[in-house]
């Protein structure tokens, strides 16, 4: 019998579906309270600025995946000295990435109000709340990605699962409190920053106290794994990451905001199911990344994943394509200021989300292996088709079409990797 204790792939699985399902609940109550507080605008504003940031953490360009792939091989053999050269690589940096971050967040919050205005804030509530809500990635990147990047190549991803959950609830809890007085949404803004600091922290005593010997300031003399394919492991990243980011981005601009939070909302439903069927996928790349390191087969362990993903997708969007409405209905209830019950959206956004997620267990591999720079034609590809295809779509039919595109981006990428 399988001793959960010493399984990291077992606790990992577990604590990240068990994170995904408080996200979910996160994730779908908050919005609603904004939403009655706040109007469909404001949502869509918030729904847009969390697109374009999202754009930012490729500042990152596949950092993280090559020092996660670099790591494997130093952890398997106990090599502490060649492990701390790349921790102490990581911090420095993580830190310039942060500093790069931290000015184009500040350029943002400038521009994006003068390309766009609202009805419902004015120009410097409007850049204050793109300066808050992108913020959050330069201090992520400053304080907590250097310790994620351990965690993750050494299977313990338990251990941030269990710092976001605590997290997320302090989150929802401040949140709640502070909209009970309907005070300005800059204000409520500031509340996941707060929260990520203790995560922060949490990881920081984690590592302290668990890797002794780990030192972020030892003299970087060695050479990272992979670090060739570093901008091909980026566009990866992004080719897969543009599917939920960029949508939005192109609605608001062509569409408006509140049509952008019709989006919005129907992207909660799937993004929540896309994030529990990752839940599948947590462990499993550096699991395999340090099997392959070791020379291991790993064929028969693919197969059975890939054969529990595949049944899982079937079942569960099945579901949420006839059920996606009836949440609608009951969800946008508390305001009334455009309409949110477009049954063709749900069951192009069902068939997307099933095909977004469909591509699992071979990214699991692919990131195990760095297999990047075999990708790179499919990738561009795959990311003109988004950008170019989604707003042709989105000009012409809406967001059906722009939907539609989706799909076909979706059925293109899995090709192409399962090839």
């Amino acid at each position: 019998m399988i001793q959960f204790k010493n399984n990291r792939l077992l606790k990992n699985m577990t604590t990240y579906a068990i994170l995904q399902v408080v996200n979910l609940l996160v994730g779908l109550l908050l919005p609603r309270l904004y939403l009655s507080v706040y109007g469909s605008e404001v949502n869509g504003i918030v729904s847009t600025i969390n697109s374009f940031t999202t754009y930012f953490t490729y500042l990152e360009a596949g950092l993280g995946l090559t020092l996660i792939h670099s790591l494997f091989k130093p952890l398997a053999d106990g090599d502490s000295k060649s492990i701390n050269n790349i921790l102490s690589y990581s911090k420095q940096q993580y830190k310039k990435i942060s500093l790069i971050y931290s000015a184009i967040v500040i350029l943002l919050s400038v521009v994006f109000p003068l390309i766009r205005s609202s009805n419902e804030l004015n120009r410097p509530e409007f850049a204050l709340l793109v300066f808050v809500i992108g913020i959050y990635g330069a201090i992520d990147f400053y304080t907590m990605a250097k310790y994620r990047v351990l965690l993750t190549a050494d299977r313990k991803e338990y251990v941030i699962s269990n710092s976001m959950i605590i997290a997320q609830l302090m989150r929802f809890v401040f949140v709640w409190l502070l909209l009970q007085f309907e005070l300005s949404i800059v204000l409520v803004k500031t509340v996941p920053i707060l929260t990520l600091l203790i995560r922060s922290l949490i990881l920081k005593l984690y590592v302290k106290k668990y890797y002794p010997n780990a030192n972020y300031s030892e003299k970087c003399n060695v050479k990272v794994t992979g670090a060739e394919q570093r901008w091909d492991a980026l566009l990866l990243q992004i080719s897969i990451s543009t599917s939920t980011a960029l949508p939005a981005i192109i609605i608001s601009q062509l569409l408006g905001f509140k049509e952008a939070n019709v989006y919005a909302v129907y992207g909660l439903v799937i993004n929540a199911v896309i994030s529990i069927v990752s839940a599948l996928s947590s462990g499993v790349s550096p699991m395999l990344g340090k099997s392959i390191s070791e020379n291991r087969n790993i064929e028969k362990t693919y197969s059975i994943y890939s054969k529990i993903v595949t049944l899982t997708i079937r079942i569960v969007f099945s579901v949420t394509a006839v059920m996606t409405i009836p949440f609608i209905k009951i969800y946008t209830s508390v305001v009334d200021d455009v309409n949110y019950i477009r049954p063709l959206y749900a069951l192009l956004s069902a068939l997307f989300g099933a095909l977004y997620t469909y591509r699992i267990p071979v990214t699991a591999v692919t990131n195990a292996a760095a297999i990047y720079r075999e990708n790179r034609t499919n990738n561009i590809v795959n990311l003109v088709i988004q950008v170019i295809g989604c707003s042709i779509a989105a000009y012409f039919w809406g967001i059906p079409g722009l939907l539609i595109v989706m799909i076909l981006s979706a059925i293109q990428r899995n090709i192409c990797l399962f090839n």
